[in-house]
């Protein structure tokens, strides 16, 4: 990503909000792109304006421009590569984990939204426990 200049730097982030919401266990959004391979989660919708700002080659954080508050993830490469460096960011992400026995809708609904929930909170972890100071979330 050395191609890819910065509107702002990681540190002038807000997560105050997205941690938040998070530990709140409200979730908005999550979507995940077979053909691009790429995962969102958000805690706004979809149509609300973001920018994304890389922090590595295939993470980034989705912030508002008005406001710098970081509102969501994106993962490129997410089952291809992030998935498989993190064991239990797999567990979350696969549905024959879940233990539940699917009889109709919704038990699907169910399992979904303990398993957004989980994914989120793995993020979560991942980006709070990165050791490179680039990645590290703190609330702002």
């Amino acid at each position: 990503m050395a191609s890819v200049e910065r509107l702002v730097e990681t540190r002038d982030l807000k997560t105050s909000r997205l941690l938040s919401m998070l530990d709140r266990e409200q979730l908005t959004f999550l979507r995940y792109n077979s053909e691009s391979d790429m995962l969102l989660l958000m805690i706004v919708p979809p149509n609300v304006e973001t920018v994304v700002h890389y922090i590595d080659d295939h993470l980034a954080l989705l912030y508002e421009p008005d406001n710098l508050e970081v509102v969501g993830f994106q993962v490129e490469a997410f089952q291809h590569s992030f998935v498989a460096q993190h064991a239990s960011l797999n567990r979350a992400w696969r549905l024959s984990d879940s233990g539940a026995q699917l009889e109709d809708l919704e038990d699907l609904i169910l399992v979904f939204e303990r398993k957004k929930r989980d994914m989120a909170q793995e993020l979560k972890h991942i980006f709070l426990g990165q050791q490179n100071t680039s990645y590290q979330l703190t609330p702002a």
